[in-house]
């Protein structure tokens, strides 16, 4: 069985044509990251919203309460 010597040239080819493959993947997968930098920042600011929530429902509720126990008072 015969072995293929490999010239200097034909590695350099190769190692050219896997960085060219590289390059191209990293131009592809580029915008997937962006869009998943994108989306981490927005659940970072749902979440935000999502800590406010509870409070600012808790004072509605309130008010609402307040409201109503108003109304009752200027009833009777």
């Amino acid at each position: 069985m015969a072995q293929h010597e490999i010239s200097h040239r034909e590695i350099y080819e190769r190692v050219v044509s896997l960085e060219q493959k590289v390059d191209g993947l990293k131009r592809d997968t580029s915008g997937m990251v962006e869009a998943f930098q994108a989306a981490r920042g927005a659940f970072t600011v749902l979440e935000f919203i999502a800590k406010l929530a509870k409070p600012i429902l808790f004072i509605g509720a309130l008010g609402a309460a307040c409201l109503a126990l108003w109304e009752q008072i200027k009833i009777k």
